[in-house]
């Protein structure tokens, strides 16, 4: 599937200024940001070595801030994170279920206790601390392993604020809990979004991109 710039630029639809990516990783999509013209960015990862290496790759960029942290639908709750063995890049707040079988490369570690923060409440921080970034911000971009739903529904004025939602979505069952991508769709719609785009594997797995319906 075609990434979010590209998907925005074949419909002739105004260029991204700025991304909340939640589930950043090690910041492996900040060449793919800043070769697309993004030069504000908000990266948020809960992983202590994933975080590190994130934290250094955004070092030379003044417009890119990193953020670590696990977002949750409240402020507050203590969730039990489940650490995969693939430099972490499978790990969720949910517990894996069929991600064993399909992905039988990829083990978990164990857990490790969180506290979960809404996106809403990241952004007020980063507008507090950096308002040049949260203004720009018009896509979120999402890998969080099952958790998309639990993510959305702490993220009121986000999703009232981003025109562009590029996703990680699945079929469900992956992992215990896992919203499939119909109810993320639903979910959606009360904010105007429409699906414009979606492509999955044989295991259920794939991204989603949705645009605001006022873009015709």
């Amino acid at each position: 599937m075609r990434g979010p710039c590209e998907i925005i630029a074949s419909l002739d639809l105004p260029a991204a200024t700025g991304v909340l990516q939640v589930g950043a990783s090690n910041g492996q999509e900040i060449g793919y940001f800043l070769n697309h013209g993004i030069s504000h960015a908000a990266l948020i990862e809960p992983l202590d070595g994933p975080f590190a290496v994130l934290r250094e790759r955004c070092a030379g960029f003044a417009g890119f801030l990193p953020v670590q942290a696990l977002c949750g639908s409240r402020d507050g709750d203590v969730v039990e994170f489940h650490v995969s063995t693939n430099n972490g890049e499978s790990s969720s707040m949910l517990k894996p279920r069929r991600h064993l079988t399909d992905y039988p490369f990829v083990g978990f570690q164990g857990a490790v206790s969180m506290q979960t923060f809404t996106l809403d409440r990241i952004l007020a921080a980063i507008a507090n601390q950096r308002p040049d970034i949260a203004q720009a911000i018009d896509l979120l971009f999402m890998d969080v392993q099952g958790a998309e739903l639990r993510v959305l529904q702490g993220a009121n004025t986000v999703l009232h604020q981003v025109n562009y939602l590029y996703t990680e979505v699945g079929v469900g069952g992956g992992y215990e809990g896992a919203a499939p991508v119909e109810d993320i769709i639903a979910f959606l719609r009360t904010y105007d979004f429409r699906l414009h785009e979606l492509e999955m594997n044989r295991e259920g797995w794939g991204n989603a991109m949705f645009i605001k319906r006022r873009f015709g």
